[in-house]
């Protein structure tokens, strides 16, 4: 999918559930999305227990290997507030980068699934010099860029991560994130990511997970490089920015 435009749509954007492989999402504007913006990759079925690892026998069942790239969007889950502007499930070795992801009700980014430490299809994930900012609009316990789940050899790096307010009116206006990984995250590092503050959160993490160089002391190079790249700076002006 290159230069496409999704809009005014009740549910997903675009759902890739499965089975895909070096798949590419590229130059496309989403906007007025009712539910997710852009979502990759299975998540569980309604028989199986979410905490438990999901290894399928056929791994042709998940999305691997797929990206997503220099796309905005905006303006999503206004419908379902707790939907994100980009949802990754299982998916392995799929690159998230360079992306603009602003105005939505909940989390900006967010990658896995399953609530484990144990051993399950996800890895390789590469999530890279996204621009994520003016999330969580109307809920809370959410991130600019939120990671669940082992993981191995997945990076978080070069990031930009600012403006998340959430309602007043949620329970607990406080809790939210720039970069927050939960239940069973291991095996990520983290680093070189840019926000205006040391505000993180590390919910039941397993093992491995590396830290690196996050927050306001990141270089203005890195912070100016997160987004889209020149050539589709012009989605900007489409949407009136």
């Amino acid at each position: 999918f290159r230069n496409c435009t999704f809009e005014h749509l009740a549910a997903a954007g675009l759902d890739i559930q499965s089975g895909t492989s070096n798949s590419v999402v590229e130059g496309c504007w989403f906007h007025d999305i009712g539910g997710n913006g852009i979502q990759v990759g299975k998540f569980s079925d309604t028989n199986v227990e979410t905490h438990m690892p999901y290894n399928p026998t056929d791994e042709r069942e998940l999305c691997a290997n797929d990206r997503v790239a220099n796309n905005l969007v905006t303006d999503c889950a206004n419908e379902d507030w707790g939907g994100v502007g980009i949802a990754a499930g299982y998916v392995r070795g799929i690159r998230i980068e360079h992306k603009e992801v602003s105005d939505c009700s909940y989390t900006g980014i967010s990658v896995g699934w399953g609530w484990t430490k144990m051993t399950n299809a996800m890895r390789d994930n590469f999530i890279h010099a996204n621009h994520v900012h003016h999330v969580g609009t109307r809920m809370n316990d959410l991130a600019g860029i939120y990671l669940l789940s082992s993981q191995p050899d997945t990076v978080v790096s070069e990031n930009s991560v600012s403006d998340i307010t959430p309602s007043p009116y949620v329970p607990d206006p406080n809790h939210w994130f720039y970069l927050y990984l939960d239940e069973g995250s291991s095996f990520i590092t983290v680093k070189d990511n840019w926000c205006p503050a040391e505000k993180f959160l590390k919910n039941a993490n397993g093992p491995g997970n590396v830290w690196q160089n996050n927050g306001p002391q990141v270089s203005e190079t890195i912070r100016a490089a997160a987004g889209l790249e020149p050539t589709f700076q012009s989605l900007l002006k489409r949407a009136g920015g």
